[in-house]
């Protein structure tokens, strides 16, 4: 279920790309996809996490992932990203006070946080994907990592055991930066960097499905993830928001730095 939904989310995205550039104005485009990402990310995160304030946790993500997009947007220069640290402070003492709400003596206060952090980490990362766009007029490298990231996610979702699935992660990765830099018309050195960004992307949704795969079934989850699927559709729907958005917003920062360090590939 996670791939179709980080199909879907990637397709998106995609689509985002010509409707900000085109219909609104080019500093939006991927915005409307991203925001996309980082509310499905807002509705799964606190169910995967089992957090006893799931709503009050969502709205906390929406609201600071919408407002890094925002920023982003606005921002009149590179590297379009200088409010993103700003509004990782003010969600951190949102997480603080949230959890001061629910009294001294409230059972896994430091996981509640520490998810809650997490969550906004991964939820503001989405923005960077608007910021890799903004940097250059050549989008081959967005479009290497979103095919990267796509394939990498079909072949952790195999039902193999990881050391089987994480590698092929990477390979699958690899294969889709390659194709898609080949589809555009890469040269040599293009799909050499198109293959170094697709294998980071198969490492990132290896690793994102490994750890968030744990906390999705660790103790304090409310059910399994088996016992979900006959208990809570709608919960298992959740986590597996989480876990397909995850690897995409994650992603931009891949692209990002890539982007900056080695300039468009």
């Amino acid at each position: 279920m996670r791939v179709a939904i980080a199909v879907c989310l990637t397709l998106v995205l995609g689509a985002s790309t010509f409707v900000g550039e085109y219909l609104l104005k080019p500093s939006m485009a991927f915005a409307p996809g991203a925001l996309l990402v980082m509310l499905v990310f807002a509705y799964g995160w606190p169910r995967l996490t089992d957090s006893p304030q799931p709503r009050a946790t969502s709205i906390m993500l929406a609201v600071f992932g919408g407002a890094g997009v925002v920023a982003t947007v606005l921002a009149e220069e590179g590297p379009f990203l200088e409010w993103l640290p700003i509004l990782v402070g003010m969600g951190l003492l949102w997480a603080f006070v949230q959890n001061l709400t629910r009294g001294l003596g409230a059972s896994h206060a430091t996981v509640n946080v520490s998810a809650q952090v997490a969550g906004l980490a991964i939820i503001l990362s989405a923005a960077t994907w608007v910021a890799a766009f903004r940097l250059t007029n050549d989008h081959t490298t967005i479009l290497s990592g979103l095919v990267a990231v796509v394939l990498a996610l079909a072949a952790t979702a195999l039902p193999w055991p990881a050391r089987y699935t994480s590698p092929l992660a990477i390979v699958a990765g690899t294969v889709g930066g390659l194709i898609a830099a080949v589809a555009v018309g890469g040269e040599s050195a293009v799909l050499v960097l198109a293959g170094g960004l697709g294998a980071v992307m198969g490492v990132l949704a290896a690793a994102v499905d490994r750890l968030l795969g744990l906390i999705a079934e660790s103790k304090y989850q409310a059910a399994a993830l088996t016992e979900a699927r006959r208990r809570d559709k709608a919960r298992l729907f959740a986590v597996h928001a989480s876990l397909g958005a995850a690897p995409i917003a994650l992603g931009g920062v891949v692209v990002y730095v890539l982007t900056r360090v080695a300039g468009p590939v």
